[in-house]
């Protein structure tokens, strides 16, 4: 008879007081019992699907290295504390927490406690206002946003030549996977670009009624657009294009909206690539500079292009600021309790200071970031968390992976922080700098993002926020480190439930896969970083943190696992459809062994070479253009004509 292995009796153990009942009974449950129980040495893997018979191997692996790393300690109390079988242990959880996600308990056992900590780790003293803050925003900003494209929904019916065209490239193999991306075809009243695009009007609207800009202000405002098939490229800036000529007139007032789609992103390498200091560099700028691909790619270069438009087209430009078009700037709630509106928020003479962190290191706060409230939570308060307070004893897989608990305090400790309330910076010689940022509600200064170059690598597929500031987190040669000014106050409303609920239920497959896949490539890129995996984790945690991790492939595969056995996760039909997603997306990084590292390591090196060829050429455009030079002026001018092409509004 077989002895079971050390690793075998702990996973054993632990899926005891993971799963100690019975699931849902269909294929998805079974499959994923079927591998708890070859995890713990009690069943064959013969039957097994690829994804989980290599993820048994994986998660033997991991906890061999766990208990001969910095963590053994915890590990090894752990494996007493289950041995002794006993779930009212007091200090079960907690055991459990050190152990494999640390995260739970930082800085302090209690959560409560936490957030004053947390905000104490991310006070800066202000050494410096910034000498040339936005006095202007519908002026000095460049307003930047994402749209995310896919076939029309089956079974719709439609005469329009574009649907027929979009419906068409449904037939193609799919190519990249998003969240919640709008089906061409969609009605007006449910597109989330036309959503946001009209709240954004309306946003300016107020401010010209409040005086705080001229009231001939207009908004320049580039939207990425992102495809999920390639076929859908001739159709993507038609089809905003059309969708957008459908609203009455006073819908869009005030914006000039540009779509970039991949193939005006080429045409704008095309232009850059004479200036590059090494021809050599074309090809890896054309692989960073783009909106295809995994979330990563649009959005560093919604960061760019703003920065291409200051230097070619409108040299008062002082920074860019993005938003995700199913929020909304609430503009009486803001006023109302913040006395400032939207565009008061970005004159704050923060966002460029010069600052110190806790630690005495210099800090450069070119980046600023807001917060969210939900649309259903907005009537309790504007500063009402996004994210719920989560139970003090989780279940199924948060007890493995409680990632509620150090997102609701990073959440209470960064987004929520109102300076001048007690214990909270001033606002004035302190402030917060922010690491949990979200993808719309932040912005960067054009002077720091020359200086920093910061970007968020292509590899990377969800939580593109997150990652940007990864890259330039521990800067080299002593110079200041850039970070996000907490901007307090500066709120937007959520309101993706409140007018496409459809989308997110129907983008929830991806969205939990995506998460899933997040540990395995913050975890091989942090680990490639300057600073390593328990430096960057050092600055990171504990939201960000917790998908950096020694043991990603554990806690991916156990959360999939433990999440296919309830009914929590959906019908037999969803959960199946999870199982599939997870196959094409996981199981890659399974296969891979550790020595996949360097490949990060090289790929992000690439990028950075890719990013760094950018900027450059971009600065010896700029000095060109200074000179009246001819070359760099006639670049310039196909710069304006393709961005007139792009153009989607009147």
């Amino acid at each position: 008879m077989k002895t079971r292995s050390d690793a075998e009796e702990f996973y054993g153990r632990l899926v005891q007081l993971l799963a100690p009942g019975a699931g849902v009974d269909d294929e998805p449950a079974r499959i994923s019992d079927s591998f708890l129980a070859a995890l713990s040495g009690r069943g064959d893997r013969a039957g097994l699907p690829p994804l989980f018979d290599q993820a048994v191997d994986r998660l033997h692996d991991e906890f061999r290295a766990l208990k001969t790393g910095p963590r053994s300690r915890w590990v090894d109390d752990l494996v007493r504390r289950l041995g002794r079988d006993d779930p009212d242990d007091p200090e079960l959880l907690n055991a459990l927490w050190r152990a494999l996600f640390p995260e739970a308990l930082h800085l302090d056992d209690d959560p409560e406690r936490q957030i004053p900590k947390l905000r104490d780790r991310r006070r800066v003293t202000v050494r410096r206002v910034c000498p040339d803050p936005v006095a202007d925003p519908s002026a000095e900003l460049v307003f930047t946003s994402n749209v995310l494209l896919s076939p029309p929904e089956s079974g719709l019916e439609s005469t329009d030549p574009i649907v027929a065209g979009a419906a068409a490239a449904g037939s193609e193999p799919q190519r990249f996977w998003y969240d919640h991306p709008i089906p061409v075809g969609t009605p007006l009243e449910s597109d989330e670009a036309v959503y946001g695009l009209k709240g954004l009007s309306n946003t300016l609207r107020f401010e010209k009624q409040r005086g705080t800009v001229p009231p001939e202000a207009r908004l320049t405002v580039i939207l990425s657009v992102s495809v999920t098939h390639s076929g859908l490229h001739e159709w993507a800036g038609p089809w905003l294009k059309s969708q957008l000529s459908r609203l009455d007139s006073e819908d869009l007032d005030g914006l000039d909206v540009y779509a970039v789609t991949e193939d005006v992103a080429e045409s704008i390498v095309d232009l850059l690539t004479p200036w590059l200091p090494d021809r050599d560099d074309a090809r890896g700028v054309r692989e960073v500079f783009g909106v295809d691909g995994e979330y990563g790619r649009h959005y560093s270069v919604l960061k760019a292009l703003p920065y291409l438009w200051s230097v070619f087209l409108d040299p008062g430009r002082k920074g860019t600021f993005k938003i995700d078009l199913d929020q909304v700037f609430p503009q009486d709630e803001l006023t109302a309790e913040t006395g400032q509106s939207a565009f008061e928020h970005f004159r704050t003479p923060l966002w460029g200071a010069s600052a110190v962190d806790h630690e005495g290191n210099d800090v450069d706060l070119g980046m600023i970031a807001g917060a969210l409230v939900n649309e259903k939570d907005i009537a309790a308060g504007l500063f009402t968390p996004d994210i719920p307070w989560p139970p003090d004893r989780p279940e199924g897989e948060d007890l493995i992976f409680f990632k509620q608990r150090p997102m609701a305090v990073s959440t209470r400790a960064e987004l929520m922080t109102r300076y001048g309330a007690e214990g909270a910076p001033d606002g004035e010689n302190t402030a917060l700098h922010r690491i949990h940022v979200t993808g719309g509600t932040n912005g960067i200064r054009f002077d720091a993002l020359r200086q920093h170059r910061p970007f968020t690598p292509t590899f990377v597929g969800r939580a593109e926020d997150q990652s940007y500031i990864l890259s330039v987190l521990h800067p080299q040669g002593g110079s200041s480190a850039l970070r996000y000014l907490h901007a307090s106050g500066l709120v937007m409303r959520h309101d993706k439930e409140a007018f496409a609920s459809g989308a997110v239920k129907a983008g929830k497959a991806g969205s939990y896969v995506g998460d899933l896949v997040r540990l395995f490539v913050f975890s091989r890129y942090a680990d490639a970083l300057p600073g390593g995996l328990e430096g960057i984790k050092s600055e990171v945690d504990p939201f960000t943190g917790c998908f950096i991790t020694p043991i990603p492939a554990t806690l991916a595969m156990l959360r999939l696992a433990l999440h296919l056995r309830t009914a929590e996760a959906g019908t037999t039909e969803q959960r199946q459809q999870i199982l599939d997603l997870a196959a094409v997306r996981l199981l890659p990084w399974l296969e891979d062994s550790s020595d996949s590292t360097p490949d990060i390591l090289g790929a992000w090196r690439r990028e950075r070479r890719a990013w760094d060829a950018f900027y450059d050429a971009v600065e010896r455009l700029e000095t060109a253009l200074e000179r009246r030079d001819s070359a760099a002026q006639d670049t310039r001018e196909s710069f304006r004509r393709h961005f007139e092409a792009a153009r989607i509004t009147d």
